[in-house]
């Protein structure tokens, strides 16, 4: 079936192609098998008629440098030949854990405990502490793009939207110039993105994982974007400058209390949902901050969180591979576009009315998958190309 050039790629993998993983609208994921080392696989398979082959590569080519246990791991990728030369393969680790999206909408109405976030966050914060350090940002950093293998280990995947920063004499990150990009998915981007004014990738990273763990701690998003487009988004940046907790303040617009939460991830979620990206936490400072580290605020350890027991959160017949890699050809000029559902999930936390008496009640953000674009003000969505 295969020959010429990538002879010698398609000599290594197998591709077990009566078992399908996912499925979206420019991949297939099948089961694949690694022939010198044994070890079971997936791999994409990428329509370039539909996705530009250097956008793929560029993706591919900064998994390749990037080792790390929290961020998935390409074993090799390269064009189909003869009737499948059209088509690009990319073999990558397995993650039979599903996404870590499903694990917060499979509960239904209730929250996730915080010790069960904690323990898929600070794995996401080393994941992406670990790009950090190797000069890239992420720029879509949501649950969807975090999968979890059959031992809950998180897996950072989707680095199509990612910049790399580039490295001075030194061996320094130059972060001096301000990204123009407005890309992303919607209700994860900082407003500093969606507010077009040039921004630190970073900086911007870390809003996002904010937007994570609240949406793991509550079911539903602070905000359906952080922009001028969504009513809460200058209460909220009142309410900042009025020193108020951001999460005391978004809970009560529902009629919700946030008394559930320890003082000491409330204190977290306040400081990453920071709208100032001057003012909100580092990487270092959230790797160090008390509720990372499972302490009390005056150092006491958080005994009473409980344990972490992995069996209870992964399912092993979850396993979807959507991301690496979808790009819509009619996105912006980069090429740009990601994550294809042709059914969005969707769920909606908490009626009530919004502060004041005689308003119409409003509903939470609710927790839906997000379609990553190039260019979030752009006028193309992917449900509506052909």
């Amino acid at each position: 079936m295969f020959s010429g050039g990538n002879a010698k790629l398609f000599e290594r993998f197998s591709i077990d192609r009566s078992k399908k993983y996912g499925e979206g609208g420019y991949g297939t994921t099948f089961a694949a098998f690694d022939n010198q080392t044994n070890q079971r696989l997936a791999v994409k398979v990428i329509d370039t008629r539909r996705m530009r082959p250097d956008v793929i590569k560029k993706e591919c080519q900064i998994l390749e440098v990037m080792t790390h246990p929290n961020v998935i791991s390409v074993k090799g990728h390269g064009l189909g030949v003869g009737k499948e030369e059209h088509l690009y393969f990319i073999f990558m680790e397995l993650a039979g854990g599903g996404e870590l999206f499903d694990q917060v909408i499979d509960r239904g109405a209730n929250a996730m405990p915080e010790h069960v976030a904690r323990n898929f966050f600070c794995q996401l914060l080393d994941g992406v502490a670990y790009c950090h350090l190797a000069g890239v940002a992420h720029r879509d950093l949501k649950l969807e793009n975090v999968l979890l293998n059959e031992t809950g280990v998180v897996k950072l995947i989707d680095f199509g939207l990612s910049h790399v920063y580039p490295r001075l004499a030194d061996g320094t990150i130059d972060r001096t110039t301000p990204l123009k990009d407005v890309c992303g998915s919607k209700s994860y981007a900082a407003p500093e993105v969606l507010g077009a004014r040039g921004y630190d990738g970073f900086a911007a990273d870390m809003w996002s994982c904010g937007v994570c763990l609240f949406a793991m701690l509550s079911g539903f998003f602070p905000l359906d974007e952080a922009s001028a487009n969504d009513w809460r988004f200058p209460r909220l940046v009142s309410a900042q400058q009025e020193k108020r907790s951001t999460t005391e303040v978004v809970y009560g617009w529902y009629k919700r209390s946030a008394r559930h939460l320890s003082r000491e991830v409330v204190h977290l979620l306040d400081s990453l949902l920071c709208i100032n990206p001057q003012q909100r936490l580092t990487m270092a400072q959230t790797r160090d901050h008390p509720w990372v580290k499972e302490q009390k605020f005056g150092g006491a350890t958080q005994s009473d969180q409980g344990s972490f027991n992995v069996g209870e959160y992964v399912n092993d017949e979850a396993l979807q591979y959507r991301s690496l890699g979808e790009i819509h050809p009619y996105a912006a000029d980069d090429g740009m576009l990601a994550d294809d559902d042709d059914v969005p999930v969707y769920r909606s936390l908490g009626m009530g009315d919004e502060q004041g008496a005689g308003e119409p009640a409003m509903p939470a953000p609710s927790l839906c998958r997000q379609k990553a674009k190039s260019n979030l003000f752009g006028p193309l969505d992917a449900a509506t190309l052909p």
